[in-house]
């Protein structure tokens, strides 16, 4: 987890550099026709780049934060979560936001968001803490019904109080990031339970049966 936090924090670093000459990498944030002429690096690095260094120190600190808790998870289980909240922010504002195609996208909130359901539903199907599961479940409905009242009305919340600092907000993105989280947590539980099942397990005994008669 340390190695992995550092390394991130790495990238998030290096692609706000710009940003100590008052600039944004442009280079780096997600636009359509820049990807479709052969920039596809764009599709990977557009979230870790941000506009100013109140969006970044916002987006950053929550991003590490919420990818910190996901502790019980192995290692590349936590990077698919990332890469499914990412997707899911991004193909959302595709889709809905016709505003990507000029302005591009760019940012961690709505992988933030997905980190935040994820975990939000890990607390709720962990040990039997009725406290920690009903915390959960209420962080749960949070972020959701954010992002649902966020993508219905196309402001974030309490925009009014980031006096612009966080340039274009693509509202919908948080919704996206939620449902490539909530997405990510039921294939993994699908296959968990697929795993642990006793006809998998039944079924795997009579397989090493029969390989070691073989043998």
């Amino acid at each position: 987890m340390r190695f992995e936090l550092t390394a991130l924090a790495a990238i998030i670093v290096l692609l706000n550099l710009p940003l100590l000459k008052g600039a944004c990498a442009v280079g780096m944030i997600f636009l359509p026709d820049r990807v479709a002429a052969g920039e596809w690096w764009r599709l990977f690095t557009y979230s870790f780049v941000h506009v100013s260094w109140y969006h970044l120190l916002l987006d950053a600190t929550s991003f590490l934060v919420l990818y910190q808790g996901l502790t019980g998870r192995k290692a590349f289980e936590r990077m698919t979560c990332v890469f499914a909240c990412g997707a899911g922010s991004l193909l959302t504002s595709l889709w809905s936001a016709p505003v990507v195609q000029t302005l591009g996208l760019c940012g961690l909130s709505g992988i933030a968001h997905g980190l935040m359901a994820v975990s939000a539903l890990d607390q709720m199907k962990g040990p039997m803490d009725k406290t920690l599961q009903r915390a959960g479940a209420a962080a749960f409905i949070i972020v959701v019904a954010k992002s649902i009242i966020e993508a219905a009305t196309g402001r974030i919340a309490f925009e009014y109080l980031h006096f612009g600092a966080l340039g274009s907000p693509i509202a919908v993105c948080h919704a996206g990031g939620v449902l490539g989280g909530v997405g990510f947590w039921l294939i993994v539980q699908a296959f968990g339970a697929i795993r642990s099942s006793p006809t998998t397990t039944k079924q795997c005994g009579v397989g090493n049966i029969s390989l070691l008669a073989a043998g």
